[in-house]
């Protein structure tokens, strides 16, 4: 391990502790501000669906990481109260929102073992392949209902890691056969040769590929499909493009101490980071890279050294910068999974 006096377990559990402290409403309804500090209440106006599906995510991991039970509580009130809000289901207009909540309702299935969190990841599962794949672009998951022409990775990528999933619990092949069709079209359409994952195509409905959205979110989601194919099918391409993908993301978007998005702005991309750190976590328990772990540790030191406020860890857009400003409770969620990967990997 680096050379550090960090606690990772402990940091990670005063990071837990952080997210309410921040960003616990006051209004039930609410649930989470979506802005620290609170200025209006126009800053709560819009429903930060996905956001809290991580939140949920972020809560699992500190449930695995410490066996409390009073983490899977969290969990358990976080993905309630998003199903409610977003009345009583999952399905919704964005299917990569659809996708993220499957996502977090199948973990806290493992987790408790209730049927019911499963029977979501299923009708999620159920509802893209009945109504989301069509032949534009060749093929591929659209991004959301009202734009079906629009192809990218934030649908297909998660798609293939929960199809994983279920394949693993039911071992009914329609999973994996649309894990596999739905990878080839992804490697095919928005991989490049080096393994860096474009973010979408025909989002203008002009055919263009967004080459300038360079996201690291996109490049998680795709590494954890192709360890996720590896892992069941033992075919070694899955893992050559998983290797691959981690080079490229690290060569393009890092700089030897963390990765960055190619983005300034205030909202959804304060996640991405942590949803590389996520599945890049997954991929070093795998190989069991020590640089890669390094990475990792190196980055998170840096996240903590600038986020201490108070007693707690307010985390923002830019690990290098102290936090300051109005910080989106996304860029907190980014904090906090990479810093229980930071412990997962100890």
């Amino acid at each position: 391990m680096m050379n550090s006096n960090l606690d990772f377990n402990e940091l990670a559990n005063l990071a837990q502790d952080s997210l309410f402290h921040f960003y616990k409403a006051s209004d039930e309804q609410q649930f989470l501000n979506n802005f620290y500090p609170l200025e209006s209440e126009e800053d709560n106006e819009v429903f930060n669906y996905w956001w809290i599906a991580h939140a949920t995510e972020v809560r699992i991991d500190a449930y695995e990481r410490t066996k409390d039970q009073k983490f899977l509580t969290l969990a358990i009130e976080s993905y309630a109260y998003n199903k409610k809000r977003n009345h009583g289901t999952l399905i919704h207009d964005y299917y990569d929102d659809m996708l993220w909540n499957a996502l977090a309702g199948f973990r806290l299935y493992q987790c408790t073992n209730e049927s019911h969190y499963l029977e979501d990841a299923i009708l999620v599962w159920n509802d893209l392949v009945e109504t989301g794949w069509n032949d534009i672009c060749g093929g591929g998951f659209a991004w959301r209902k009202p734009q079906m022409y629009y192809k990218n990775t934030p649908v297909n990528a998660p798609f293939i890691i929960l199809s994983t999933w279920l394949y693993q619990e039911l071992h009914e092949e329609k999973h994996l056969t649309w894990a596999i069709k739905t990878f080839d079209w992804l490697k095919k359409v928005l991989v490049r040769e080096n393994g860096f994952v474009e973010d979408g195509i025909n989002r203008q409905n002009d055919g263009k590929i967004d080459t300038e959205w360079q996201f690291t979110y996109n490049q998680g989601v795709y590494l954890g499909g192709c360890l996720e194919l590896f892992k069941i099918t033992n075919d070694q391409k899955y893992y050559e493009e998983a290797t691959k993908n981690v080079k490229a993301t690290l060569e393009i978007l890092g700089d030897g101490k963390i990765i960055q998005d190619r983005s300034a702005g205030m909202g959804d991309d304060g996640l991405f980071k942590g949803i590389f750190y996520r599945y890049f976590a997954d991929f070093i328990q795998h190989d069991g890279n020590e640089a890669y772990k390094n990475f990792v540790w190196q980055a998170v030191e840096l996240l903590c050294a600038n986020a201490k406020k108070d007693g707690y860890l307010l985390m923002g857009m830019n690990w290098y910068q102290p936090t300051t400003g109005k910080i989106p409770f996304s860029a907190q969620l980014s904090g906090m999974i990479a810093i229980e990967m930071a412990a997962k990997l100890l």
